[in-house]
């Protein structure tokens, strides 16, 4: 038996714009042909004339609005995909990574999208069971009489219910749905549009690092530059006590000098007479600190 072979060729019966010439005996035919259970599938025929509908809905409505509208995943589409999952294992497919691209094929929607969705309700089904989504498998007598002329009539009464992201999941759902828009733009490389995009915020933090290390830098540079400037003031303080001094010293030179002048002229008696008084004016000589310096005896 082969569910996926059976799946993909009901699907493009419908993408090729036949659903009105599907009928029951169209179904039957393709369970026989497949080896499938009668009435399996009943199901996803439903299930795909409802995202056919749903997405030629959302075609008109993006077309008005000028903009690509993100899907949003419904009940549906989720029942779709347990169910299949459910079946294809039981037909011995064990790589889960398998089903999830058949089903992203089948419900035209990316991978990435169909995995995080996957997991994020296995996740929050292993957390509380209760809650946890089962499908079980129509059975044939219960199978509703297909009549595909009435669709249309139907088109009003249909739910369109869509799940909303979890508090938390926004994000995740964004990039999930934003990932699978661009994988359906023409012309447009995902992997080189990402490692784009990589590039530019490695390049965002290696400029912000260095703007951080000119930070720094100034920084230093300021606080040498003030230091240095603590240091000058200190050696002009200095120089301006050293001048002072100087003067200072200029001063008692030039009252020395004065009196060796006056000495001088004076006769050699009264030299000797005035000998000890001179020598006592000698002896000290005051410098601009207030030291007294000994010069003579």
């Amino acid at each position: 038996m082969s569910l996926k072979s059976a799946l993909f060729e009901m699907k493009e019966a419908l993408n090729n714009h036949q659903a009105g010439k599907i009928e029951e005996a169209y179904i039957q035919e393709l369970e026989m042909n497949h080896r499938l259970n009668p009435g399996t599938l009943v199901f996803y025929y439903n299930h795909l004339m409802m995202l056919a509908i749903n997405n030629e809905n959302e075609a008109k409505q993006s077309s008005r609005e000028s903009k690509k509208i993100n899907r949003k995943w419904t009940n549906n589409e989720i029942q779709f995909m347990f169910q299949y999952i459910q079946e294809r294992q039981d037909e011995g497919v064990l790589n889960i990574t398998e089903i999830l691209e058949e089903v992203a094929q089948l419900l035209n929607r990316g991978y990435q999208s169909v995995n995080y969705k996957y997991y994020t309700i296995v996740k929050t089904k292993d957390k509380t069971p209760q809650t946890g989504y089962q499908f079980t498998t129509i059975a044939h007598k219960n199978v509703p009489v297909l009549a595909t002329e009435t669709v249309e009539d139907l088109t009003p009464a249909l739910p369109v219910n869509q799940s909303e992201p979890e508090q938390g999941d926004d994000l995740l759902d964004i990039l999930s749905g934003l990932i699978t828009n661009v994988q359906q733009l023409p012309g447009i490389n995902l992997h080189e549009l990402l490692r784009s995009l990589y590039q530019l915020t490695n390049l965002a933090l290696h400029n912000q690092e260095a703007v951080q290390q000119i930070e720094t830098m100034k920084s230093e540079i300021n606080g040498e530059k003030k230091a240095l400037r603590d240091k000058l003031a200190q050696k002009e303080q200095q120089l301006m006590e050293e001048r002072k001094r100087n003067n200072e010293l200029k001063s008692e030179i030039a009252k020395l000098a004065k009196e060796i002048a006056a000495f001088s002229q004076l006769g050699d008696a009264a030299k000797i007479q005035n000998l000890k008084s001179y020598n006592q004016r000698l002896n000290y000589l005051v410098d601009g600190s207030g030291v007294v310096l000994q010069v003579g005896s």
